[in-house]
């Protein structure tokens, strides 16, 4: 499989996650168009990644248990600051800045003066 392929359905796994709506596990499966197997692998390697994904047993659904963002499937240039349409997918635009230390910063750590 492409790795273009598996950065896009690791983007859709998050955005169900994100908007609680993945249903139990055969029901993300059918959402995803993969096997049961397939969709505990890809929350398999979510978690190797840092997402603390659980089974809400009360809602049906998988969701996080801290807020967060996955930000993989962008090259980046040291020192180039992102667009508000890019920033937007990963978090507050007006905030966050590219930066050779850390993947994202606030942008006044960069540009003091920058509101």
């Amino acid at each position: 499989m492409s790795l273009v392929k598996t950065i896009k359905r690791l983007e859709y796994a998050n955005f169900l996650i994100k908007k609680k709506a993945t249903g139990d596990l055969e029901t993300f499966a059918r959402k995803m168009d993969l096997s049961r197997s397939a969709i505990k692998e890809i929350l398999s390697q979510m978690r190797e990644l840092g997402a603390t994904i659980i089974y809400d047993r009360q809602r049906k659904t998988y969701c996080y248990t801290e807020e967060g963002e996955f930000c993989i499937s962008r090259f980046m240039k040291y020192g180039d600051a992102l667009s508000k349409e890019d920033s937007s997918k990963i978090g507050k635009p007006e905030e966050l800045c590219f930066s050779e230390k850390d993947i994202f910063v606030l942008c006044k750590e960069i540009f003091p003066g920058q509101k």
